[in-house]
């Protein structure tokens, strides 16, 4: 979206250098996130150590992660 703008900005500083660089990389690499395995693994984890940390908010009210399985009758 401000491609054009930081594009300006970066000819217009006289001195270019890489400790003068403007832009940022956004690039994400999908194969850095979590499989399912682990996401599962994760969320055991969790609600075995803070089932009542809160994880969602839902029209104002903040759920717990005991209320999100209370909810779905199911246990992790």
């Amino acid at each position: 979206l401000n491609e054009m703008s930081e594009f300006k900005e970066l000819k217009s500083n006289p001195h270019r250098d890489f400790y003068n660089v403007r832009k940022v990389d956004t690039h994400i690499h999908a194969a850095a996130c979590m499989n399912q395995k682990h996401l599962l693994r994760f969320i055991k984890h969790t609600y075995q150590t803070e089932p009542d940390r809160t994880v969602a908010e839902k029209r104002g009210r903040k759920i717990t992660l005991r209320q999100v399985f209370d909810s779905l009758h199911m246990d992790p």
